[in-house]
């Protein structure tokens, strides 16, 4: 199955939203109320999220995309504009616009390089006094001596300052490790072999230059560059960390994307990388040249697990409005797919909130996307006012979006969605009534807009509505389940055979599995038995529910 029409599935998957089996059998009481919430189809414009899709790529916007994360990489002398003297106000001019996006807040992600081909130096020249630095004639430029001493003085010193000035900054998404390398991409193809004596980078200065960007960024995301095996794997198998190392790979759309996954140099801890999307993001960039086949970047971002890519460098001499429709939808669908994507398909409560009493949710989540977020989101149920929206009561939900893995299966097109069960105790002193049940996500930090799901009916303060529910005292809520006198004597067939004690008129309903009514009636019911013949229930199980002048009750049935 080619990957276009794996997409189109999706997309008819999410449109229809008719293709999911729960995780797990969980029982409810009959007299819960289930509310289902509306989905919104990928079809749909993307949704802006932060740490997912397209990002501003160093200033660029080449597809007419939504996005609120920025990201950059800059030469070394850009911050470093003589010995000792750092300027890091391009990196908060960034930060700032990262922060006042008009779609919502979004991150920036920073890089630095010492090396890009046909620029004389991307390192400050005074190092070149106390290092032997030597001139590329193939990329025309100079190279530092990447193990000399003083030359990682003087980076050790710029990451330092770095890292005092943005590893608290909530505005940065992620810092790269990009010191060595053509256009700092861990690589030197096309580079001639250094003059004796130098040589090329060593492993312990490769392990050194990690280390310190581990030392001055302990709170902050680093992503790792992939193409060095010897550099990727040190990384990756760093340990202790507050945020396990991602990796990035300058070769969207390309065939060197899959270079680890066939190369013999990366087979020992290939396994390693290929999981590290579960616990750290997947970063991508396009190849930048005629070497891009834009049909692979869908596929390499379901077989990756990619979570953001840079909206630029798609072809050397293209521009947008230059490219083909089947090209656009290429990378358009990328995009909107990359990341997560999370929706609330439904939720579960009793039908009456009593004060004071516990009160059970059962939700089932749904992650469409092909990566977790990897952000603490605290997940928040609400009860709030019916009109005026003020807030009654909230209380947290046990679920962790940092581990909810996609549930989507690109290959079958069948979701499986997570079920969380969980309870929480309702204070006594809230007022008696109905009022509007919501959930609304928001970040440790308080520093994100709310986090949009991809359900419908967002409301302005970022919450989604779930339906409305009756908070009352607890003998209100005896009184209404206590209905006496009617029993089920068997239900065969179609046939449901009652007995009841009371003549009078009754409610009578059957609701399958999923909370969906299939029958429902008013009948008069006599002393003794009574025959009633059914409409609509098939093999499987259900819950009849009787109601008589305020009481009720419920009865589980079986259809064999």
């Amino acid at each position: 199955m080619n990957h276009m029409f794996r997409f189109l599935c999706f997309v008819l998957f999410l449109q229809f939203n008719v293709l999911f089996a729960f995780s797990s059998e969980l029982t409810t009481d009959a007299s819960d109320t289930k509310y289902t919430l509306p989905v919104i189809p990928i079809s749909d414009n993307d949704i802006t999220n932060p740490d997912r899709g397209f990002c501003r790529w160093n200033g660029n916007e080449m597809a007419p995309f939504p996005s609120i994360d920025r990201y950059a990489r800059y030469n070394w002398t850009v911050f470093e504009t003589s010995q000792g003297v750092y300027n890091f106000s391009s990196l908060y001019n960034e930060a700032a616009a990262a922060y006042a996006d008009p779609d919502g807040r979004g991150t920036f992600g920073l890089a630095f390089r010492c090396v890009v081909e046909g620029i004389d130096h991307a390192y400050p020249a005074y190092l070149d006094a106390k290092m032997t630095s030597w001139y590329s004639n193939n990329k025309k430029c100079w190279m530092p001596d990447w193990n000399n001493a003083y030359f990682l003085e003087r980076h050790d010193s710029l990451v330092a300052n770095l890292g005092r000035a943005f590893n608290k900054d909530p505005r940065i998404g992620y810092v790269e490790i990009r010191t060595f390398g053509n256009w700092g991409e861990w690589h030197l193809s096309g580079f001639e072999a250094p003059p004796s004596p130098l040589g090329w980078i060593s492993t312990a200065t490769i392990q050194h230059i990690i280390d310190v960007f581990v030392k001055a960024f302990p709170d902050k995301q680093l992503i790792m560059m992939s193409d060095n095996e010897g550099g990727i794997e040190y990384a990756l198998k760093k340990t202790g960390l507050k945020y396990p190392i991602g990796w990035r790979r300058d070769s969207w759309c390309n065939s060197g994307m899959r270079t680890p996954s066939t190369s013999s140099k990366y087979a020992s801890f290939w396994p390693l990388m290929q999981e590290r999307w579960k616990t750290a993001p997947v970063i991508v960039e396009g190849y930048g040249n005629t070497g891009m086949t834009y049909s692979l970047g869908l596929q390499q971002v379901i077989d990756f697990h990619i979570s953001g890519i840079g909206n630029g460098n798609f072809g050397s001499d293209l521009s947008w409005s230059t490219m083909t429709t089947d090209a656009q939808l290429a990378i358009v669908n990328s995009a909107k797919t990359s990341g997560y994507r999370y929706i609330l398909r439904d939720v579960t409560t009793p039908s009456v909130f009593v004060k004071g009493q516990s009160v059970r949710f059962v939700a089932n989540w749904s992650n469409v996307g092909v990566a977790p977020a990897y952000r603490n989101w605290q997940v928040k149920y609400r009860i709030v006012h019916p009109t005026t929206s003020a807030l009654i009561w909230e209380a947290q939900s046990k679920l962790n979006l940092r581990t909810l893995l996609p549930t989507y299966n690109f290959s079958t097109s069948v979701d499986t969605p997570f079920a969380v069960d969980e309870t929480f105790t309702l204070p006594q002193n809230i007022a008696s009534g109905t009022y509007s049940l919501e959930v609304l996500i928001v970040d440790n930090d308080n520093y994100f807009s709310p986090l949009k799901l991809a359900n419908q009916s967002r409301k302005s303060n970022g919450a989604y509505p779930i339906g409305n529910v009756v908070v009352d005292a607890q003998n209100a809520v005896k009184s209404i389940s206590e209905l006496k006198g009617i029993s089920l004597q068997s239900f065969t067939g179609k046939i449901l055979t009652l007995n009841v004690q009371t003549s009078d008129n009754y409610s009578i309903s059957i609701v399958d599995t999923i909370g969906k009514c299939v029958f429902k009636s008013q009948k008069y019911l006599n002393v003794g038995q009574n025959i009633i013949e059914t409409t609509n229930c098939n093999k499987g199980i259900y819950v009849l529910n009787l109601a008589n002048k305020g009481k009720s009750k419920t009865f589980k049935l079986i259809r064999n």
